[in-house]
């Protein structure tokens, strides 16, 4: 996961992908949109062939370390930047966790923790080979949830994606990381490192220079992640595609989950209103007030606050493992489910989406515990999500995903295609309304018969 600002140990992964993009006209009156394809990556290489073949064997085991299982189900999505003149090529994690774009300087000092990582995998950028590179002389630093940093300057140069000429795009080239991943965020522009300093300021990141450059109508864009074991997914800027999901699209208000820090949101967060566990036609609720959830397409799993975690496991039978660092019990019904309200948006998902299997009937769930007051949607709930990111207007669009191969795209000119407002709309509470009033931890548990 992606999140500058905060702490928590996540892995992180590798590999390689490829970006297409649909043409797009430049004319007002033709203003159409952009779409890349992401190469859904497995940790541990860049091949993925290879990658896709170690995920299906680790897949059939019976036995085996439940930790290195995780490990193994980790996943990013991948893009491949060229930038400068002449173009240099390498591959970035698309992250909508966080707002700045950097990459890995072909000088870098590597920090890395693992053995003969000389942070270079996956392309570096050489400031001295672009006659387009323009420094501004100032730091950049950042730091993310899973310990890795990065360090070095900022500048200026052009990206070509998939034969669009972006020009005018900042950037930061690493000079020191710990990781050989660098990172595309494409967030809200009050979470760019450059707002975290003093005197703190905002730039125009990805999205914005899209919609500058005349590419798209509007800062907005779709993610549909695809099922958990697809091999890519896609990232809509300036676009709806309607064969991806099914039912309504309802929108609800992005919500600041830090006003003690920034005066405007600063995530892609909204408010979850419940959670219920739908098992043998009958409806557990572990979750019946409010809090803030991030989603986070650079988070593999599923974060919770440590009471609503242990909260969540209480209902599904399930008990902390140290060893395993996961909540493990008896393995549930394929039919059972968890389903997340977000004012009236319904997003319903299978338990197995957050389970390995160890051994036998014994499964450990990918729902975990963590420090923090908000929740932490990763891919595990967005692969079951299409999700329109409305930028401009501070909106969250989402529902159901449907696993179609058609496409019905239609460009985001004014309102967001074919949606309407979530019946909660109108009822959002602020995050400091949650932190002072909210009392989640004395949450009961309610359970209906149908």
């Amino acid at each position: 996961m992606k999140f500058p600002g905060f702490s928590i140990a996540v892995c992180l992964l590798a590999s390689g992908s490829f970006i297409s993009a649909n043409p797009v006209s430049k004319s007002s009156e033709n203003l159409q949109y952009l779409q890349l394809d992401l190469k859904k990556s497995w940790v541990g290489t860049n091949e993925l062939e290879r990658a896709a073949k170690e995920w299906e064997e680790v897949q059939k085991l019976e036995y085996h370390p439940l930790k290195l299982d995780i490990r193994n189900r980790q996943f990013f999505y991948a893009v491949d930047l060229n930038i400068g003149t002449p173009e240099q090529k390498m591959t970035v994690q698309l992250d909508t966790g966080s707002s700045d774009l950097w990459v890995v300087g072909s000088d870098v000092r590597c920090s890395s923790s693992e053995p003969n990582d000389d942070c270079k995998e996956y392309g570096t950028f050489d400031t001295s080979q672009s006659s387009t590179w323009s420094p501004n002389g100032t730091d950049f630093f950042l730091g993310y949830f899973d310990g890795t940093f990065a360090f070095g300057k900022w500048g200026m140069d052009i990206l070509n994606i998939n034969g669009f000429r972006i020009e005018g795009a900042t950037f930061g080239v690493a000079r020191q990381s710990s990781t050989s991943l660098a990172v595309l965020g494409v967030g809200l522009p009050a979470l760019e490192a450059t707002n975290m300093q003093f005197p703190p300021y905002t730039y125009d990141n990805l999205p914005q220079i899209l919609k500058r450059n005349g590419i798209i109508a509007r800062n907005a864009y779709s993610l549909f992640t695809n099922e958990l074991d697809a091999g890519s997914g896609s990232i809509l800027f300036g676009g709806v595609d309607h064969q991806k999901y099914s039912g309504k699209l309802l929108t609800m208000p992005i919500v600041n989950v830090a006003p003690d820090k920034s005066p405007v949101p600063i995530s892609l967060a909204l408010i979850l209103s419940g959670i219920a566990y739908s098992t043998m036609g009958d409806k557990i609720y572990p979750l019946t007030s409010r809090i803030p959830a991030v989603l986070d397409s650079g988070t593999s799993f599923t974060y919770f606050p440590n009471t609503i975690a242990e909260q969540i496991a209480e209902v599904l039978g399930a008990v902390w493992d140290d060893e395993a660092g996961a909540y493990g019990g008896q393995c549930p019904s394929p039919s059972d489910t968890l389903d997340f309200d977000f004012g009236g948006i319904h997003i319903s998902i299978p338990l197995s989406a957050f389970i390995i299997k160890a051994e036998f009937d014994n499964c450990y769930f990918s729902i975990l515990p963590f420090k923090q007051d908000t929740v932490l949607l990763g891919d595990t709930f967005l692969s079951h999500a299409y999700v329109v990111f409305d930028v401009d207007r501070q909106e969250i669009s989402m529902a159901q995903a449907s696993y179609n191969s058609a496409e019905d795209i239609e460009p985001i000119i004014d309102d967001i295609p074919r949606s309407e407002k979530a019946p909660g709309y109108a009822f959002v509470w602020t995050y400091g309304q949650y932190r002072k009033g909210a009392k989640y931890q004395d949450c009961e548990f309610y359970k209906f018969s149908h």
